[in-house]
């Protein structure tokens, strides 16, 4: 047998080796009945098993798609012979533990937000108006640009200062806790 030239071998290379044909190997392999879930892993078996099996392709004995096509089959098949000795095994009832906060979890959170809420009021009320207005309350920055009447620089202005003297405070709070706890005032 002789072997096909390497002009014919690359051009058959660049008519299978495509994207068309990625999208192709998955119709084929939805039409072998596939499932979607598995589709992709499917496919890469089925361009893993073209690549590795290319140096056999030829050229003469057919058209590529038809070679690809060949393979896709072949690929599917025993994916399908696979699943059918694939054993789901079931276990007993997992308990789960109850995902409420407990006791201390749930005072901890109602610290943290008082904490927060005394922080939000300690702001300045211009700043303090932009920051609940947009992240607590939801509104957008151009709604509260026509509620304050101001442009809508000085708005983003404020909520990017009232963000950072909140963190300030916050920052400072929790310093003077740790202070107060280390020297046992508390």
């Amino acid at each position: 047998m002789d072997r096909p030239n390497e002009g014919e071998r690359a051009a058959a290379y660049a008519r299978l080796f495509c994207p068309r044909l990625i999208r192709v190997v998955l119709g084929w392999l939805e039409r072998l009945g596939v499932p979607r879930c598995h589709r992709g892993d499917v496919a890469g078996q089925v361009w893993l098993n073209a690549c590795e099996s290319w140096p056999r392709f030829d050229p003469k004995l057919g058209r590529p798609e038809r070679w690809l096509n060949t393979n896709t089959v072949h690929v599917a098949s025993h994916y399908h012979e696979r699943a059918r000795h694939r054993r789901e095994e079931l276990v007993d009832v997992i308990e789960v533990l109850d995902p409420a906060p407990d006791a201390a979890a749930a005072m901890e959170l109602d610290n943290v937000r008082v904490c927060t809420i005394g922080a939000v009021n300690g702001l300045d009320p211009e700043l303090r108006f932009v920051l609940v207005a947009h992240d607590l309350n939801g509104a957008s920055m151009t709604q509260i640009t026509q509620d304050a009447g101001l442009p809508l620089s000085t708005i983003y202005k404020r909520r990017t200062r009232a963000i950072g003297e909140l963190r300030s405070i916050i920052v400072l709070r929790e310093a003077g806790e740790i202070f107060t706890r280390r020297m046992g005032l508390r």
